[in-house]
């Protein structure tokens, strides 16, 4: 991960980065685990999913929205990255997560580091920020909610 233009300053970026960071982590202990009937990597693969689901929740509604608004990207550009979280959601609910899916996974965060997050920090102003905050804000509510129930 990079820090070269300075949007971790930015405090939903830097959430969203740090996330990578253990999403990364928590792929490749995945990768890496042994297959077996005792299947040790479900932990791994639980935590996983709930990080992604919350992370995923927080960019679908709060960053892709924003960087259309500003121009920043595509419809069909984010098209293709909410495409991405679904088959990266598929992999890992069929069992079949490897190294290929991890290396799949590792390209679509570096593209959201070194394409979206700068083009936010430079395109985003006090609304889309507070927008996007507000998204990140009201996804850990419901998580927080359904932790509960």
């Amino acid at each position: 991960m990079c820090d070269h233009c300075g949007c971790r300053a930015f405090p939903p970026i830097a959430e969203l980065t740090a996330d990578h960071e253990t999403i990364l982590d928590l792929a490749w202990a995945l990768a890496e685990a042994p297959r077996s009937e005792d299947r040790p990597d479900r932990d791994v693969r639980r935590d996983l999913l709930a990080l992604l689901d919350r992370h995923v929740a927080k960019e679908e509604t709060g960053l892709y929205p924003a960087l259309v608004a500003t121009g920043a990207v595509s419809a069909g550009e984010v098209r293709d990255l909410e495409a991405d979280h679904r088959d990266l959601r598929r992999s890992l609910t069929d069992g079949g997560f490897d190294r290929r899916d991890f290396y799949a996974l590792a390209a679509h965060i570096e593209d959201e580091e070194m394409e979206l997050f700068p083009a936010a920090m430079l395109g985003f102003d006090d609304e889309e920020w507070g927008a996007t905050s507000d998204a990140h804000r009201a996804v850990d509510a419901a998580t927080a909610a359904a932790a509960v129930t």
